[in-house]
């Protein structure tokens, strides 16, 4: 394709391709605004027409076609050759290219066709009605705009006679007739039409061409073939293609026809009630549901990771009937979903004199405690995106570990909720269960966090060490990620599956026994001790919040009962014995409910003599006519509990004033040992018998306060000289330690200062002074070793009357946990051997009784020098 000398510059830039769109035809020509005709430049050597450039569909020879153009090149052609009967060249972008950049680019064979009829369409465009003619091939270019001219020629189909046209046409007719045979698209009119004109090769390949379905591509590649076999290759191609079509569409028909018949009577009914869903409006829901969930998730705003996983399951909701079970699944996790408070936080706002006259008011003593926790927060305030360490308050039951975490939400303007994960074995009850198992469910913390409705709350995790492990997974191992505050900022949950930001959650964990914690999760919380309370505490405990608390609960709070100091200490002694107030409170709850009684029983007897005074009264009328007024309802009598009335209430005292051993005793000391619910004075019991040197031990111990028994048995037969003990006398008597409350579980190794001097006392014959309460483990050599519990223990004696208390020496740092009024009414003994117990203990003169209580400052604390003991080589 050469270009004229004319137009032997570079090409033109071709206007916009039109569109075409093929309709049914239509005639009438629109000439109401025809412009003036621009004339077709002269161009030798070929037929000049005006150009129509197509990009994705084919006008087949000897075929009427209607189109629709809107392009400005095909507009301007036709504002520009309003003549009837207008004859143009219909030229092709090549396949695969629809854009063009110039006119040089276009197929090279083209076809020609006359105007029949013209309409003008809203907008501009066109419609058309063509009749095509005959193939041109183009080989020049008068003109690129406002629409393309162009120089062509007839295109030269080869001879007609050639034996493979003939052959080529019967394969031809061959492949339709099986389409026809196949499918009723095909019609067989057209057979006969093509059998009719074998004579005239070319018309039929173009009928046949024209009637076939195909890709541009396809079709384009008929029009562009010159040569007539060339011609009849290009349409074989398009009837293999057909054929194949309907050959793998017979093949899923053949092998899904089994299945569309055993499931037939079920089709049929799922098209009834989708009718009948769709008369009820129900077809619809699915999709109004979906649309809402959208509407949510384009408000939120969320990271591309969690809103695509959302639309991923809305648009399943979307395509999904509402009676089917999976509906309910998807909509259930989409429900959940949009309830996470997502983006939604509480301002939070520190000032620590207000945190702490919160904590005041709601918990008595615990100084440093609420230190700790004023620290706590004062880091927070001066930097917000601190990653602290995780509090957790550990003690006995009772003591306010909850209750303290309540007071601090509250203080700094954060929404509080508590988790209890004491028993949780399943890992899942964390992280949360995979949706793909029935009744699945988030975790406890994505649920915590909806349930409070924001991303920072205070979030309590209770009994932290009473998590459990098994098969299903260890709970524990899921909190390290929840704790640590380098891994929650993208927490991921099962049943979610999309990250979720923990860092702004402000944690604070609980638990009873630090030794059952995992040492890992250990590691990430910071321990904070709440021991138990004294008597004094407890009784200000009482009456600054107890005894209103339940007064006012039980109805009590006009002309409230008076409940004396000495009552309140007289429950705290005999009726509950622990290390927190849980009991005393509940032993408040059975006081009030008693005095409840009283009073409505009081007030419906009251009220029945009044009725009957009443009675008496409307019968005798005044010489007047006037009846006397009725008395006055009195004012309910106060009532009084003392300490007189107290079993009246609460029944038998649960336990003596003092449990510890009332006078001294020959094989019985007084030891101190740590619980979950504080500190207990533990008697420890030895008897010698006839025997042949036989140790036997009782009261349900573990191996590790067996070997402390033990272990004292060895160091007191080894000390059996200077202890004035006959050697003979061993070897003739067995000895049975006993440790009271025998379905108890003990264990530990404190007990061994005790064990020993139980033995030291039996087998000497010396009173053990019943003053002296002991804790303290013990070494082959007499060694005093350091324990724990040292605060709780030391209350513990000092609730049981104790006025001497003796500690290992490296204990002696803990005591100034003790508090001041235990300091002024207990002597504290340190030592490091046992000779210095024995010293103590087994000797005949008392100690001088302590001071009287003092108010003000800790006394310092005091020491008692040991007396030095000669022990026999």
């Amino acid at each position: 394709m050469c270009p004229s000398d004319a137009d032997s510059a570079a090409p033109q830039p071709l206007a916009p391709l039109a569109e075409p769109h093929l309709g049914a035809e239509e005639g009438g020509a629109d000439a109401t605004d025809t412009p003036t005709a621009v004339p077709t430049p002269e161009v030798p050597d070929g037929v000049s027409l005006p150009a129509l450039a197509l990009h994705d569909a084919v006008v087949m020879p000897s075929s009427v076609v209607t189109l629709e153009v809107e392009s400005d090149a095909a507009v301007a052609l036709f504002d520009h050759h309003p003549e009837a009967e207008l004859e143009l060249l219909v030229v092709y972008a090549p396949a695969g290219k629809p854009a063009v950049d110039h006119v040089a680019d276009l197929a090279p064979v083209g076809v020609r066709v006359r105007v029949l009829d013209r309409l003008r369409l809203e907008g501009g465009g066109r419609r058309l009605v063509l009749q095509a003619t005959e193939r041109m091939r183009v080989v020049g270019w008068g003109q690129s705009m406002p629409y393309p001219v162009v120089r062509c020629v007839p295109v030269n189909a080869g001879p007609a006679e050639h034996a493979l046209v003939g052959l080529g046409t019967r394969r031809l007719l061959s492949r339709y007739e099986r389409l026809t045979a196949q499918s009723e698209r095909f019609p067989k009119t057209l057979l006969a039409l093509l059998k009719s004109n074998l004579d005239a090769p070319t018309r039929m390949v173009d009928l046949l061409a024209d009637a076939l379905p195909g890709e541009y591509p396809e079709r384009l590649a008929v029009v562009q073939a010159e040569a007539l076999a060339e011609r009849i290759q290009a349409v074989v191609v398009l009837l293999d293609a057909q054929l194949d079509r309907l050959r793998v569409a017979h093949e899923v028909e053949r092998k899904t026809k089994a299945d569309i018949d055993a499931s037939r009577r079920e089709y049929y009914l799922r098209q009834q009630m989708k009718t009948i869903r769709k008369e009820l409006g129900e077809e619809e829901l699915s999709q109004r549901e979906a649309d809402r969930y959208q509407n949510q998730l384009t408000e939120l705003n969320l990271d591309p990771e969690v809103t695509r996983e959302a639309e991923r399951e809305i648009e399943r909701l979307r395509h999904i009937q509402p009676s089917s079970a999976e509906y309910q699944v998807i909509k259930t996790f989409l429900d959940r979903f949009f309830l996470l408070p997502w983006g939604i936080n509480t301002t939070e706002d520190i000032v620590l004199e207000r945190v702490r006259d919160t904590l005041d008011e709601g918990h008595h003593g615990l100084d440093d405690v609420k230190a700790r926790i004023l620290e706590f927060l004062a880091v927070r305030k001066l930097n917000p995106g601190h990653k602290g360490a995780i509090l957790c308050f550990a003690g006995p039951p009772g003591v306010g570990k909850t209750s303290l975490g309540r007071a601090i939400a509250e203080a700094i303007g954060r929404k509080f909720f508590r988790i209890s994960v004491g028993g949780v074995r399943d890992e899942a009850e964390i992280r949360g269960h995979r949706r793909t198992y029935v009744g699945a469910m988030p975790g406890k913390l994505l649920n915590g966090l909806t349930r409070a409705g924001c991303m920072n709350p205070l979030l309590m995790l209770d009994e932290i060490d009473k998590i459990g492990s098994d098969h299903r997974g260890d709970p524990a191992a899921a909190l390290l990620e929840v704790l640590d505050p380098e891994q929650n900022e993208a927490f991921t949950d099962h049943y979610f599956n999309v990250p979720f930001d923990l860092s702004k959650v402000l944690f604070i964990c609980t638990a009873n026994y630090l030794h059952d914690i995992p040492r890992p999760l250990l590691d990430r919380l910071e321990v904070i001790s709440i021991e138990g309370y004294t008597e004094r505490e407890k009784l200000a405990i009482a009456r600054t919040h107890l005894v209103p608390k339940v007064l006012r609960d039980h109805g009590l709070a006009t002309a409230a009962p008076q409940i004396t100091d000495e009552a309140i200490q007289g429950i705290v002694r005999s009726w509950t014995r622990e290390a927190g107030v849980r009991n005393l409170h509940r032993s408040l709850e059975k006081v009030c409910r008693k005095l409840a009684r009283q009073r409505v029983e009081a007030d419906d007897l009251a009220a029945r003599k009044r009725e009957e005074e009443a009675a008496g009264a409307t019968s005798e009328i005044a010489p007047d006519g006037v009846a006397p007024a009725p008395a006055e309802t009195p004012a309910p009598a106060p009532l009084l509990v003392t300490p007189e009335s107290l079993p009246d209430l609460l029944g038998p005292p649960r336990y003596t004033h003092d449990e510890a051993v009332d006078r001294d005793e020959i094989g019985v000391a007084n030891g101190l040992a740590w619980t979950a619910a504080g500190g207990e004075v533990l008697v420890i019991e030895a008897l010698r018998m006839p025997g042949h040197g036989k140790l036997v031990i009782t009261g349900k111990l573990g191996e590790v306060m067996k070997e402390s028994v033990q272990a004292a048995w060895s160091f007191t037969r080894s000390r059996a000289a200077s202890l004035g003990i006959a050697s003979d006398a061993l070897d003739a008597s067995d000895v049975h330690v006993h440790f009271p409350a025998g379905a108890v579980p003990k264990d530990g190794p404190s007990a061994g200062v005790t064990v020993t001097l139980a033995l030291a006392s039996l087998l000497s014959g010396r009173p053990v002074r019943s003053d002296f309460a002991l804790t303290g483990e013990v070494t082959l050599r007499g060694k005093v070793l350091a324990v724990g519990g040292i605060k709780d223990k030391v209350l513990a004696a000092h609730r049981a009357g104790v006025s001497q208390v003796v500690i290992p020496a490296a204990n002696l740092k803990d005591l100034v946990e003790v508090p001041a009024e235990v300091h002024a009414a207990v002597r504290f003994h340190g030592v490091s051997h046992l000779d210095e117990v024995f010293a103590l203990a087994l000797g005949t003169a008392r100690a001088p009784e302590p001071e009287p209580e003092v108010t003000g400052p800790l006394p310092e604390l005091e020491v008692v020098a040991e007396l030095p003991v000669e022990v026999a080589p």
